[in-house]
């Protein structure tokens, strides 16, 4: 699941949406509904609340104080007179100094104490520190200042900060990505079950005019996904010693193979040709296997298949 952190700036904007100086309320009130359905995690920081404080609208302050506590909140470093003890603010190690100076010097390069935004400021680099130090996602912000950074931050510091737009975008696009693995692990489930008729010699007409569907869009489809599946199967080959991973000549040949007939039995247009093409290695397809031995490999090619789809789509899910 995506984690991410809205800066202050987003939750003015979206609990005081009528104000004139509102903008976003319409990308932030649908990143809101994918949080709110449970696709999405969304936090904010401590340092919300001592923003929010320096508004000057008493009235307005304490509505935003209020309205604030339905979001789950994440701690930055301690500073002694801001953070309460109960925040969940943490002591700043060495590491976390680092990480603040190294901000300090990508957003706000030469600040001084007598700046008269001077505190803004450090709230803005406790805002990042703290989603770094909880291992957030995307920074979510409408501040000129940080977002005129992002490609700073992504390098230096690894965090990644989108406005509201980009990061509805992004979330679209992991969201259509969960839908499309989904369709295609379907399709394929049929797909295997008319080559398995095909096989048996039971294969009727309208089957073969579905085949000829599930093909036609496997083909379109499988452009899109192929590198995120291939990049799943890489991971699961991957053979553990020790605390390294080894990725081996064989382990090269047999993903090289997994990609060559998977795009070899969606190219072929007769089901009863798919064994020739998923028990081979040669791209020729010109086998020398017996029937049966074809038929035990296909069924296990298209098992393969259809399990490392589940795989995939499963770690979609998960992010």
């Amino acid at each position: 699941m995506i984690k991410l952190t809205l800066d202050t700036n987003c939750i003015i904007n979206l609990l005081d949406y009528k104000s004139n100086s509102a903008i976003s309320v319409d990308e932030l009130a649908e990143i809101m509904r994918y949080g709110l359905e449970g696709d999405v995690n969304i936090a904010i920081t401590t340092r919300v609340d001592s923003d929010i404080n320096k508004d000057k609208d008493k009235n307005r302050k304490g509505e935003m104080l209020k309205r604030i506590s339905m979001f789950p909140t994440i701690g930055t470093i301690v500073r002694l007179d801001i953070s309460r003890l109960d925040s969940g603010d943490v002591l700043a190690s060495e590491k976390y100094k680092v990480l603040g100076n190294e901000l300090k010097k990508i957003i706000f390069p030469g600040l001084k104490k007598n700046d008269p935004h001077y505190s803004n400021k450090i709230n803005d680099i406790d805002h990042l520190i703290s989603h770094k130090i909880n291992q957030r996602d995307i920074f979510v912000t409408d501040d000129k200042q940080i977002l005129k950074k992002a490609e700073a931050l992504k390098s230096s510091a690894g965090i990644k900060v989108m406005d509201p737009k980009k990061t509805l975008e992004y979330i679209n696009l992991r969201a259509n990505q969960v839908v499309l693995a989904k369709e295609f692990s379907e399709k394929f489930n049929e797909y295997k079950n008319i080559v398995l008729s095909a096989m048996n010699k039971e294969i009727n007409d309208a089957q073969a005019t579905k085949f000829e569907e599930l093909r036609k869009w496997m083909v379109r489809k499988l452009p899109v996904i192929k590198d995120g599946l291939l990049n799943f199967k890489f991971r699961m080959i991957l053979v553990p010693t020790g605390r390294q991973r080894v990725f081996g000549q064989d382990d090269l040949m047999s993903l090289r193979t997994f990609n060559d007939r998977l795009n070899g039995i969606l190219r072929e247009r007769d089901p009863l040709n798919i064994p020739k093409i998923a028990s081979t290695y040669q791209l020729n397809y010109t086998g020398y296997r017996s029937e049966k031995e074809q038929i035990n490999m296909t069924i296990l090619f298209l098992n393969s298949v259809e399990d490392s789809l589940l795989g995939y789509l499963g770690v979609l899910e998960s992010q």
